[in-house]
């Protein structure tokens, strides 16, 4: 069973685009890897954050799209993916439990957008999931 382009799967495919070579675009500026009173650890730490969403949405496309020899393993093989694309912001939404956080540093008057960012880009994956699924739901066959 070959994947096919759906709008769940290219919902998907983008979610998991957009949050990975986003982190890189918008975390390259005087906020985040540019902040000159960061210390080098948390340019580190952000590395290493913007590495492994990276990694994780490599990792989802590629379950989305490897073929699968049957609806339950293409159903396993989707659900997985959509489960791994949300790490990476699903992380992001927690991280503002941890003691003192905040959504941006003092410095700059805007921020927390990535709260909507990270949240907006969840929803799309699970609605991609659940599109995708319900196709593949109607597929006759195993």
């Amino acid at each position: 069973m070959a994947p096919k382009i759906t709008a769940g799967n290219a919902l998907i495919v983008l979610a998991n685009l957009f949050y990975s070579i986003g982190a890189f675009v918008f975390d390259f500026n005087e906020t985040h890897v540019r902040n000159p009173r960061w210390p080098p650890h948390a340019r580190f730490h952000n590395g290493q954050t913007m590495t492994l969403g990276l990694f994780l949405s490599i990792t989802s496309i590629y379950l989305l799209l490897r073929p699968a020899a049957t609806k339950a393993q293409a159903l396993d093989n989707l659900f997985i993916s959509a489960l791994i694309g949300s790490f990476y912001c699903t992380a992001g939404m927690s991280a503002i439990l941890y003691p003192g956080t905040a959504w941006q540093d003092p410095e700059f008057a805007q921020g927390g957008e990535q709260r909507f960012l990270f949240s907006g880009i969840v929803v799309a994956l699970w609605i991609g999931y659940w599109l995708e699924a319900s196709r593949l739901a109607k597929v006759k066959g195993s």
